[in-house]
């Protein structure tokens, strides 16, 4: 869960006293989908908390030592920073891959073919007291033009009229008549 949801939960009257602590957190805590912390990405160190005083100032001296002036240093640090992003890319693309397969292994295939008419469901609708209890949310009479890919597809008015962008079959169903 959300560090900042729960925090605001647990502490709803003094919630404004907890918020900075929590999103301290946030910022500091690492990521799943990326492998490290927002703070170790822009700033590219580990977070060193307040009460840790030395060992900032002890990883200041190491650097210090390992350099022979600030500029070279400045260089090592935006090459690492640069690494670190290129790792993060990686990661993220796996990350996103694998969110996609186990997506993809859920999903059906929709059974449309070039020229079937179907319905498109109100997703503006969708929400409990945006529609009445009457209200159609299966709407619009259209025809399948062309198939786009593996789950959605180019739709078109009765009348010829093409859609500017594809419709993901979930949102389709077909019209029997």
């Amino acid at each position: 869960m959300n560090i900042i949801k729960k925090v605001l939960r647990e502490n709803r009257k003094a919630w404004h006293v907890h918020l900075k602590y929590a999103l301290w957190e946030n910022r500091i805590g690492t990521k799943k989908s990326i492998g490290m912390s927002p703070f170790q990405m822009v700033y590219g160190t580990d977070v060193f908390l307040p009460i840790n005083l030395s060992l900032p100032v002890i990883k200041l001296w190491q650097d210090a030592n390992e350099d022979p002036n600030d500029v070279m240093r400045r260089i090592n640090q935006i090459i690492k920073v640069q690494q670190n992003r290129v790792e993060v890319d990686v990661r993220l693309q796996k990350y996103q891959d694998n969110m996609k397969s186990l997506f993809d292994k859920k999903e059906k295939d929709r059974e449309f073919l070039p020229g079937d008419l179907v319905l498109k469901w109100d997703v503006r609708k969708e929400d409990p007291g945006k529609h009445d209890k009457f209200d159609h949310l299966w709407f619009r009479l259209l025809r399948i033009a062309s198939t786009e890919g593996k789950n959605s597809f180019l739709p078109e008015n009765l009348d010829g009229k093409f859609f500017d962008t594809p419709i993901n079959g979930c949102y389709l169903k077909h019209f029997m008549q």
